[in-house]
This record gives C-alpha cells, sequence and structure tokens, in this order.
C-alpha cells in the first residue's frame, strides 16, 4: 500500500470513529444535564431509563456508564447500552474488574473513556465508548468499496470517453493512412495521396507522409533513370572485360609508372607468366626479361610519354626460354581532366603467321629455283645433246686408235652422269613429266627392299612394315623409286656407326585442323610412306633448308645437294605433302603423303564419319611444347567426352599430376625440351603407379621400339605409340585401348 493510500484509510477510520463518539457524546451530554437537574428529587428511576433508552442500542458499539450516582440509588455498578463482540463474533459480558475481558476488549475494540460532570461542576460519573474493530472495518471496508465502486465506474466513463475521443480523433484518421499507405505499387510506393482531415496534428502528419510520397516518386523516376544508366554502363563494363578476358590478343594494362596492373589470360598463354608474376612489377622489367632491342623499347617509350600511339613487331621470350614473335600496339589512356591514368599493351601471337609467311617464302623460292633449275637445265640438256653427239662421231670417225676411243668413251661417261645430273633438274622443276601410273605401294616397295638392303652397310638393319588393304595411289613409279632411295641412303649416310633403318606403308586421312597446323598439305585421304633412322638426326636451324636445290649437310664432293630436293619436287608434282620429325642425335623420320587414287565407283569414307567412335568420361592430361598441336588433341578429346587438362612440358605435367586429383591417363609429345615424353612417363608412372600413359610422335614406332628396347616400360611406350598425325578415328582407338589396358 502507497503512503497515499495509507493517508486515506487512517483517515477515513478516524472519520468513522469521530462520528460513532458524536453520536454517543449526544446521549452523554443529554444524561449530564437531566441527571443534575433530578439528582435531589430522588425521582430517577424513570427517568434513568427513558434517559438510557435513547442511547446506541446496537451490536459492536456500545456506551458503558459507571459509577455514577444514581447506579448507587438503585444499586446498579454500571449501565451499558449496546453490544460488544469480538473478532469471531461472541458477545463479551461487560465486567471492569476482569483484567482478561478488559485485554479481550482492548485487542479487539476501540475504546474512549470520559467523565459525567454537573452543572455544577461535581463528577456524576464515568462514560466509556467501545467500538469494535471488526464493525469499524465493516464500515471502512463499504466505505472503501464504495468508494472503488464510484472510482472505477468513473475511470471507465472517462476511459469510454477517452477511447471515444481517440477513436474519432486519432485512430480513425491513422487508419486512414494506414489504409492509403497500404495500397502500394510493384515498387512499393503508395499509389494514392493521404485525405487532409483530422486534428491539426494528423493533418500535419498527412501533408507531411503525402511530402514524403511525392519525394520518394520523384526519387525512384531519378533513381530508375540511373539504375538504367548504370546497368547499361554496367552491361558495358562486362562485354569490355570478357572481350580483354577472352581477346586472342595478349594484353597489359599499367599505371602511368608503366606498373603492371593487369594481364589477361591469352598473356599468360603465350609468354608463360602468370599475372600474379608480373602485375606489381614494372614493364621495363619484362621487356629486359624477354631481351628486346632496347632501341623498339626506347622508341615505345617516347611516343607513350607524348601521348601517341607506337606500333611494331617484337621477338620476346617466354618463361621457358623460347622466342616468339607479336605485332605489338601501345598507347595511353586518359581521364576526363586529359591527364595520363594508364598505358595499354595489346600483342598478337604471330609467330604461326611468320612461320607460314617463311613456309611461303621457301615455297615461292623452290618455284623460283626450280623455273631457273628448269632453264638451266634445258640448255645444258642441249649442250649435252650436241657434245655427246659429237663425241659418238668423233669416237666411228677414230675407231681404229684404241687410246682416243677409251679417251671418248670416259668422255661419253662424263655426259651421261651430266644428263642424269640434267633429268633430276628437270624432275625438280616439273618439267620431267613422264605420266602418272595407278600403283601399289606394298609390292613396289617389296621389289625394292633388295636394292635398298645392298645400298646401305652391313651394319644398318633394313626392316619393311606395310600395312594391309593399302589404298593405291597415282605417282611416276621413277620418280617414287628415286624418292625413296634418296632418303634410304641420306638415312645410311647419318649413321655411319650402324642402326635401324624403317620403311612403313599406312593409310591416313589428313583432317581440317591437320591442314590448318601445315599449310603446304590438303585434307583428304593419303597413303602415307614413312622412312626413319635411327642416325644423328638434323638440327631445328638445318630442318628449314633441306629440301633447298644444292643445300647439302655432307663433305664436298660427296653429294649434290639435290637428293631432297628432287624428293620434295616429286611430292610436289604428285599433289602430295611431305613432314620431317627429327631430333637431333636421336634420328629422322620422312613421312611422305601421296593422294589416294579414288576410283569412279569407290567412294571416300573418312574415319571422322564412322558412327560408333569409342568414348569415355575419363580425366585425361595433354602435354605438347607446341600450342597448336595441343589444341587439336584437345578438342578431339573433348568431343568425345574426355576431361582434359594441358601441359606444355613435362615439368609442367609433373605438377598438375601432383596437384590435381583423378588424372587418368597423359597423353604427351615425344620431343619436348626438357623432359622428353619417355622420360615423363617414366617420372609419371614413378609418382602415380596407377595412372595410364599414351606417346605420340612423329617418329614410328617401330623405330621407337628399337631406340627404347632395353627399357621394358619404354619398349611398351614405344610399342603402342600414335604416330603424327593422326585424327579423330586413330586418337579415339589409342586412347581407348590405353584406358582399358590393365596395368
Amino acid at each position: 500500500m502507497s503512503a497515499h493510500s495509507a493517508y486515506s484509510y487512517v483517515s477515513t477510520k478516524n472519520k468513522i470513529i469521530e462520528d460513532m463518539k458524536q453520536s454517543s457524546r449526544l446521549s452523554i451530554v443529554s444524561l449530564q444535564k437531566n441527571v443534575a437537574g433530578f439528582i435531589a428529587s430522588y425521582a430517577i428511576n424513570e427517568y434513568d431509563k427513558l434517559i438510557f433508552n435513547k442511547m446506541e442500542q446496537r451490536d459492536n458499539f456500545a456506551i458503558i456508564v459507571e459509577d455514577y450516582n444514581m447506579g448507587k440509588v438503585l444499586g446498579e455498578k454500571s449501565y451499558i447500552s449496546g453490544k460488544i463482540r469480538d473478532t469471531n463474533g461472541n458477545i463479551i459480558e461487560y465486567d471492569s474488574k476482569n483484567n482478561k475481558q478488559n485485554k479481550l476488549l482492548e485487542t479487539c475494540c476501540y475504546s474512549d473513556k470520559d467523565d459525567i460532570i454537573a452543572l455544577s461542576g461535581d463528577k456524576l460519573g464515568t462514560i466509556r465508548i467501545y467500538i469494535s474493530n471488526a464493525s469499524l472495518n465493516k464500515e471502512l471496508n463499504e466505505i472503501i468499496i464504495s468508494t472503488l465502486i464510484n472510482t472505477i465506474a468513473l475511470s471507465l466513463s472517462l476511459i469510454i470517453l477517452l477511447l471515444t475521443t481517440i477513436r474519432f480523433f486519432i485512430l480513425k484518421p491513422l487508419s486512414d493512412i494506414i489504409s492509403v499507405i497500404s495500397r502500394r505499387d510493384d515498387s512499393g510506393i503508395p499509389i494514392d495521396l493521404i485525405p487532409p482531415h483530422g486534428s491539426t496534428e494528423i493533418l500535419a502528419l498527412s501533408n507531411t507522409m503525402n511530402s514524403m510520397i511525392c519525394s520518394i516518386r520523384d526519387a525512384r523516376v531519378t533513381l530508375t533513370e540511373q539504375h538504367n544508366a548504370l546497368k547499361a554502363h554496367e552491361d558495358q563494363l562486362k562485354t569490355l572485360s570478357m572481350a580483354t578476358e577472352q581477346s586472342p590478343a595478349s594484353i597489359l594494362i599499367c599505371n602511368p609508372e608503366n606498373i603492371i596492373e593487369y594481364a589477361n589470360p591469352q598473356f599468360e598463354k603465350t609468354s608463360g607468366f602468370t599475372a600474379q608474376e608480373v602485375m606489381g612489377h614494372s614493364i621495363e622489367q619484362l621487356f629486359q626479361l624477354s631481351e628486346l632491342d632496347q632501341n623498339q623499347v626506347s622508341a615505345l617509350n617516347t611516343a607513350l610519354a607524348s601521348g601517341e600511339k607506337w606500333m611494331g613487331e617484337m621477338t620476346p621470350i617466354t618463361k621457358e626460354g623460347d622466342s616468339y614473335s607479336i605485332r605489338t600496339s601501345a598507347s595511353s589512356i586518359s581521364s576526363e581532366d586529359g591527364a595520363i591514368s594508364h598505358n595499354i599493351y595489346v600483342a598478337e601471337d604471330i609467330t604461326q603467321l611468320k612461320l607460314n609467311e617463311e613456309i611461303l617464302r621457301n615455297s615461292q623460292k623452290m618455284d623460283a629455283v626450280g623455273q631457273l633449275t628448269g632453264g638451266i637445265a634445258h640448255d645444258f640438256n642441249n649442250l649435252l645433246g650436241i657434245i655427246m653427239g659429237n663425241l659418238e662421231l668423233l669416237k666411228m670417225a677414230i675407231g681404229d686408235q684404241p687410246k682416243a676411243v677409251e679417251r671418248i668413251d670416259k668422255a661419253l661417261a662424263g655426259t651421261q652422269r651430266g644428263a642424269q645430273l640434267t633429268r633430276k633438274l628437270l624432275n625438280f622443276s616439273h618439267q620431267g613429266h613422264q605420266g602418272q601410273v595407278l600403283t601399289q605401294i606394298n609390292p613396289f616397295i617389296e621389289s625394292l627392299q633388295e636394292l635398298i638392303a645392298k645400298s646401305v652397310t652391313a651394319v644398318i638393319q633394313v626392316e619393311t612394315h606395310l600395312a594391309d588393304n593399302l589404298w593405291p595411289i597415282k605417282v611416276e613409279p621413277g620418280d617414287l623409286e628415286d624418292a625413296i632411295l634418296n632418303l634410304s641412303l641420306n638415312a645410311r649416310d647419318a649413321m655411319p656407326q650402324g642402326g635401324l633403318l624403317v620403311i612403313e606403308t599406312a593409310n591416313k586421312h589428313l583432317d581440317a585442323e591437320y591442314a590448318k597446323l601445315n599449310p603446304s598439305a590438303q585434307e583428304g585421304d593419303f597413303v602415307m610412306i614413312s622412312v626413319s633412322d635411327t642416325g644423328t638426326g638434323i638440327s631445328k636451324e638445318l630442318r628449314k633448308k633441306i629440301f633447298d636445290p644444292f643445300f647439302s649437310t655432307k663433305e664436298v664432293g660427296k653429294g649434290t645437294g639435290l637428293g631432297l630436293a628432287m624428293v620434295y619436287g616429286f611430292v610436289q608434282r604428285s599433289s602430295g605433302h611431305i613432314q620431317l620429325y627429327s631430333e637431333e642425335g636421336s634420328g629422322s623420320s620422312f613421312h611422305i603423303y601421296l593422294p589416294r587414287a579414288v576410283g569412279e565407283r569407290e567412294e571416300k569414307q573418312h574415319p571422322e564419319e564412322k558412327s560408333g567412335l569409342p568414348r569415355g568420361n575419363e580425366t585425361i592430361l595433354v602435354v605438347d611444347d607446341e600450342e597448336a598441336i595441343s589444341d587439336t588433341a584437345k578438342g578431339y578429346l573433348q568431343l568425345l567426352g574426355y576431361k582434359t587438362l594441358t601441359a606444355n612440358n613435362g615439368k609442367e605435367a609433373l605438377e598438375a599430376l601432383s596437384t590435381t586429383k583423378g588424372i587418368d591417363l597423359i597423353f604427351s609429345d615425344v620431343v619436348m625440351p626438357g623432359l622428353d615424353g619417355f622420360e615423363l612417363s617414366f617420372a609419371a608412372l614413378k609418382q602415380q603407379p596407377t595412372v595410364k600413359v599414351l606417346l605420340t610422335s612423329g617418329f614410328t614406332s617401330k623405330r621407337m621400339e628399337f631406340v627404347n628396347g632395353e627399357r621394358k616400360i619404354y619398349h611398351q611406350l614405344s610399342k603402342n605409340l600414335l604416330g603424327k598425325p593422326y585424327n579423330l578415328n586413330e586418337l579415339a582407338l589409342a586412347v581407348r585401348r590405353t584406358l582399358d589396358k590393365q596395368t
């Protein structure tokens, strides 16, 4: 109970007691007056009763008169008007001398005592008032309940009045506001404005919210326009980013201090450096690592500093140390204030273009040399005819002079050798055409086998591996014989200490991918004649010149330099293609591709067009240092359903094998810088014995078996080797055969 509530309770209780005392005091005053007036008359009995009858007669409230004079007359000690009850409702008989009863009265009742004084001032007696606490509390509770009820009724009235006021002056306007706000469009903005009604405060709120709605609508229009502009800008940036990321050209972006801030994936692919390796470094460091011409670099920097564009060709070096050719353009990027914010370098890899240009130049050179050679040979042939004719006539004229005839015979023998040389020159220049005939290659080579064996030394082992069901071709038999003999004799000269000479035949389909990589080749069906040796091999520099007329690596007097030139001329006249695979110190392999002769009723069936190629979903690591060949193999394998990874050399392949789980097959070239295919295979199988390995090479499998036959694993790899070039069908069969073979 709070202090205020306690005070109210006590004051109410005191007021009730005071009212009761006042009521009883009226009787006491009347008694005092009357008793004082009639004491002397002794006629007090009836009057005494009359006085007491006027006093309160109720329970829980008693007036007790003690020691009054009339009591002495009447013989009564005291007179009680009313009844006193304890807290349990039992009536207490009053006895002034009973202490126990007095204590009970004090516990259960409120008491007050006063004297009765006569008009004369004499004490007539004592009067005591008892009020039961239960009665007092009952009346007090009745007053409290009555007050509480009145208070509750008043509070309810006030609440109802307040709720009514809130409803009509606050809630309804707020409900209208909520209703308007709840009706929104797709973007969440209210469709209507709030109607102006309600109290001043509600009206102010409505106006404020209407202003907010209008502002939001205006902001939405602005944001929509900005969003559309930003979306268009983002799309443009996304397109630009995709173009940069997927660009076939290498792109570097540097800050004004030429510190590299961006390198695209093509740069990584072309140079071998990762973006992380070059970003944060000066492009000058990259120029130095690439050993670029400092005059070029100086001219480039001068142009950029003056805000001009620079273009030129460069020959940088890859991370692995290989040189390649690029066509570079460099320019500055200016910000809105005109200051240079970045420099951009765009480099197109033109290595293959340069190679094709070199092939074209060589072809044009060969044609020019052929024209020149043909003209010289034609005139020389005429001169030889004159010399030979005159020598024959001279021989007949001096037939009786043996010594003179002997000299003439030697001169005629020299002219015969000159005639043979002239015939080779004419064949090389396409002017010695004798006519092509339908030829079966296998019987033709078998007929030459004895001649070839006699032409090479005894320490050279000669083997032939001729494919079954070989297609026929149309060639000049004499030229074909000369070509095979020339290649065999060159192989003999490359193996002075002995070795293996292998002649093989096979049906081959050269596809569009191969033709793209080898501009001198055409797509179609061909019969391949391969002449391989285990000799000294040919260096990379000399491979570019071996088909040039009069070029020879032999000692002076041991060759005319026309052997391979004649082979090249024969292949070109036959609409064929010749390819050399060689590794210095490990031998050479010449592949001659002569077009298949198709009869009128015979239809070509390309292996790619056959259905039912074996497929798979294994993971294959393709390893080749020539990117174009690697991309072709990757495309073939993905077409067959395989997952592919690529590596440029043996070191990268071993790193990929150790960091990538689930590699099922390594498909690797044999001839590579650093680790070759066999060394890679040996290391890979040692690192992960369950991995399968399939090697590919321009060298034939028989030649590889001979070279690596001393090691069982290398012998097996050589035996299963896939020869280059291979088409989709050959690759599909070789890969599936290797994967399905038990380890």
